[in-house]
């Protein structure tokens, strides 16, 4: 757990979190990169996660890492240097497809392989889950379901944002029970944003932290703590590896920011892991009473 150094609230504990996938394994560039053609690509995955781990390490940081689990069968050894530095193991998924572009039966085969991967390399299923691009949204709620059915306890995959990709826009900004079967219960934790009259505007981290100016992610998560609450960022590892290979896309809404700003994305997080306390998702839910221990 991280300390604010004043320009935070330290009584608030945000959620830091990792989305751990490969520079080539993103939405903008699934047209030109097929799926069964990923082991065509320069892996840097293994490299770029064990230099976020060695920065949460300098700032005494734990996260969550959600785990892209076709990564975790080729790099095992990364799941266990995740999982014994302390850090909680979460899934995003097997393949990185979109939840709504998948029927029920296909989503369910995708989890519960990644299930199966994450519970064969640490000795437990994961408890938290990350949809690929947020990718649950008003056409994709019957995933709820299928999540309680492969052992989720808490997903973070709503953003309460109107976005041509993601983005269920009337939710809810802050963690709550978003579906029940029985006694199971599975817990949202939307991405967070800062509520401006009646608009939501992102934050989260991510293409977000990295392509605008620091002050504002710095001001909306100091609004976010100041009502009280949690928020949660994240980041991908190709975010702070300016070196990695080229390829040119529009990406799926036409334009992409995938190469913007690479450089700059180092120094931001060390000003946010510096600005604002952090722990695992979980740990921020166990300690707002979501989730039991």
């Amino acid at each position: 757990m991280s300390s604010a150094n004043g320009n935070g609230d330290s009584r608030v504990l945000n959620a830091f979190s990792v989305d751990v996938e490969d520079w080539y394994q993103v939405s903008d560039f699934e047209a030109q990169v097929r799926f069964d053609e990923w082991d065509r690509y320069e892996s840097r995955v293994v490299a770029n996660t064990r230099r976020v781990l060695s920065l949460l390490d300098e700032f005494g940081v734990k996260g969550t890492f959600f785990i892209l689990t076709w990564n975790a069968e080729r790099h095992p050894e990364l799941v266990e240097d995740i999982a014994s530095r302390g850090h909680e193991v979460a899934t995003h998924g097997y393949a990185h497809r979109l939840v709504y572009e998948q029927g029920r039966d296909l989503y369910r085969q995708d989890l519960e392989r990644s299930q199966q991967i994450l519970e064969r390399l640490t000795g437990k299923r994961a408890r938290g889950y990350r949809a690929p691009s947020f990718s649950v949204t008003a056409k994709s709620m019957w995933a709820l379901d299928v999540m309680l059915e492969c052992g989720i306890e808490y997903d973070s995959s709503i953003f309460p944002v109107q976005d041509s990709l993601y983005g269920v826009p009337g939710a809810l900004r802050f963690p709550f029970v978003i579906h029940s079967v029985g006694e199971r219960q599975l817990v949202e934790f939307p991405m967070t944003t800062a509520r401006v009259g009646k608009r939501n505007l992102p934050l989260g981290g991510g293409a977000y932290l990295r392509v605008l100016p620091y002050p504002y992610m710095r001001w909306g998560m100091r609004r976010v703590n100041k009502e009280g609450q949690s928020a949660v960022v994240y980041l991908h590892p190709w975010e702070i590896d300016p070196e990695h290979p080229r390829l040119h896309s529009r990406g799926k809404r036409g334009v992409s920011s995938h190469y913007i700003n690479l450089r700059a994305m180092e120094d931001k997080l060390r000003r946010l892991l510096s600005d604002f306390r952090f722990a695992p998702v979980s740990e921020v839910l166990k300690q707002r009473g979501f989730l039991a221990s």
